[in-house]
């Protein structure tokens, strides 16, 4: 398949999660009361910091398979590797399930008489931490157009039950449903990965070996990883447990929700040009191509531009209607919200696109020491808000200035780190 139909299927898949995400909020704000949803939003919230274990596994994976892929080397090792990882995150799911799904019984984390509807919807969200192993694999050995068809499948699936919720669908049969879906992806990709494993080479049998490989020999490797992984998830998702903690209004876990779902819609649309082209630049840095990777670096930028005026149109000039239809008139939307949701979304072009490109590289040492540092802005920002009782859009409006600072410093990392491609791009052949 061209890069052009793959990233149709890129298109396809982006535009299925957005509108899941749409809906989740529309959805559930029509069958459930605010009250409800929060515990919804704190257990999705939950299921997704949980992705904080795969501590940059899933991406060292992919750098240390793709490297071995391109040079032609025996796949066999990376392969065990990367099986182990995932049945590493199985018990980790296994683990946290068993924890949050204690504190829900006990209604420590309040139930509203459905205890388990809110454990198979965190299962739901955990299972997403495995996933990302598969992900890596498929896409570092050329696989990225049967994975992502499989993930077309299955966000169309979840996004049918979503709307089905709408016709009567108890909440109960959607979460069993969706969980479901999870089974059926998770036995494709092992009738996938059983062929990989026999055409490679790959041992099944010394998986446990693998095990003490992954997590002693390339620990050196794996602490930049995790710091630069814990510390990304944090930036993104701490809010959902800081914003509970402060002397904010009920309602400000909603609109930070709907701010995040919104800037998450973004990271998402921007995502499907970034990730489509990175099977080429992976291959132009392998083979010192230094102008063919910048000239994708600046087709992505150019298509992400393209998807942030379409986005930061209808946000400016539609969010009296859009919001209160998608909130169902229970919680408001300002202006200046509105405002830093376009700021952020114009951040991200900067922040997402060479992102991807200096850890698919394999740049974690500086990336990690980055992100660490803007985690401790967002805890002084935490602090003084909680100290000085800030008003809810001020807090917001310093997190995206923290999210500023760390975009603009994303640049002169990638030029840095470029040069090296550069001189090797001009050595003769």
């Amino acid at each position: 398949m061209s890069i052009y139909g793959f990233l149709a299927l890129k298109v396809a898949s982006t535009g299925l999660q957005v509108v899941f995400g749409i809906l989740t909020t529309y959805v559930f704000l029509r069958i459930l009361s605010p009250d409800v949803f929060a515990a919804y939003i704190l257990i999705s919230a939950i299921g997704g910091y949980s992705n904080v274990a795969d501590f940059g596994c899933s991406n060292l994976m992919y750098v240390n398979i793709r490297k071995a892929y391109l040079a032609g080397q025996h796949l066999g090792t990376a392969l065990e590797e990367a099986l182990a990882a995932l049945l590493t995150y199985g018990a980790v799911v296994l683990l946290v399930l068993f924890i949050v799904g204690a504190l829900i019984i006990a209604d420590v984390i309040k139930n509203h008489g459905a205890p388990l509807n809110l454990i198979l919807y965190l299962l739901f969200w955990l299972l997403l931490l495995p996933w990302r192993i598969v992900g890596s694999t498929a896409n570092a050995v050329d696989l990225y157009v049967p994975f992502e068809i499989l993930e077309v499948m299955r966000r169309l699936l979840v996004t049918g039950l979503m709307i089905l919720l709408l016709t009567g669908l108890e909440v109960r049969d959607y979460v069993i449903a969706i969980n479901i879906a999870w089974v059926a992806c998770f036995l494709v990709a092992a009738f996938y990965a059983r062929r990989l494993f026999d055409d490679l080479g790959a041992g099944k049998g010394s998986i446990s070996a693998a095990m003490v490989r992954l997590y002693r020999d390339r620990l050196s490797s794996m602490r930049a990883v995790a710091a630069w992984n814990v510390s990304a998830l944090t930036i993104l998702v701490s809010p959902y447990f800081m914003v509970p903690a402060m002397s904010f209004p009920k309602e400000a876990l909603v609109v930070f929700d709907t701010f995040y779902k919104v800037c998450r819609f973004g990271a998402t649309a921007y995502g499907f040009a970034g990730e489509a082209f990175l099977p080429l630049q992976t291959r132009a840095v392998h083979e010192g191509r230094a102008r063919d990777l910048m000239s994708s670096v600046g087709t992505v930028l150019a298509l992400k531009s393209i998807i942030f005026l379409v986005l930061a149109i209808c946000l400016l000039g539609g969010s009296d209607q859009i919001f209160p239809a998608l909130l169902n008139g229970k919680v408001e939307i300002s202006q200046a919200i509105v405002l830093m949701m376009v700021a952020m979304l114009f951040l991200q072009i900067i922040h997402l696109t060479l992102e991807l490109i200096l850890i698919n590289f394999g740049f974690f040492e500086p990336m990690a020491k980055l992100y660490v540092a803007v985690v401790f802005l967002l805890t002084a920002v935490a602090l003084a808000s909680y100290l000085f009782k800030l008003a809810f859009p001020t807090f917001l409006g310093a997190y995206v200035l923290v999210y500023g600072i760390s975009a603009v410093l994303h640049v002169p990392l990638f030029l840095r780190y470029v040069g090296p491609i550069r001189t090797m791009s001009r050595q003769p052949d």
